[in-house]
């Protein structure tokens, strides 16, 4: 087991070997040049910060850094949309915010299922927000997933 600390560094390796194998694919002509981009100079800033998002994600069911820090922004995002009068969106995200402190530590958060689906967000808003087919937060899902099996392999649940 990792601590917040060790769980960052992770998260940095393995962004930065992501990062690495998209770099060399790119050379060899094997992404679209838009899918490349995004990992080019600051661009790829933001994939960072996703990626070391997600390997401290799992640890949000336990008393932590990551869950002070997760619910200070899931909190901050609740107030956004009640302020908004976007009531139902804050009800949802209230509902689910929840979901992790009932469960138990190193269940479902720790399970390669959840590295799938909780990133998916990442991937399926864009789609919902342009009523199409698009892939605008494929690099962002990847680079989430990546941090999220970080995480996972440091806890020695994904070997």
């Amino acid at each position: 087991m990792s601590s917040y600390r060790g769980h960052l560094r992770g998260g940095l390796l393995f962004f930065g070997l992501l990062w690495l194998g998209m770099w060399v694919a790119s050379g060899y002509g094997l992404l679209g040049e838009k899918f490349a981009r995004a990992f080019q100079g600051w661009r790829a800033l933001p994939l960072l910060a996703v990626s070391l998002t997600m390997a401290i994600w799992p640890d949000v069911d336990i008393t932590s850094k990551a869950q002070r820090f997760f619910y200070r922004v899931l909190m901050g995002v609740d107030v956004l949309l009640l302020m908004s009068k976007r009531y139902q969106e804050a009800a949802v995200l209230g509902l689910l915010a929840m979901v992790p402190v009932v469960s138990r530590h190193r269940g479902w958060t720790h399970t390669i299922w959840a590295a799938i689906i909780v990133p998916s967000p990442l991937l399926l808003l864009p789609m919902y927000l342009e009523g199409k087919l698009t892939w605008t937060g494929l690099a962002y899902y990847i680079s989430g997933t990546v941090g999220y099996i970080s995480h996972l392999i440091l806890d020695g649940k994904f070997i």
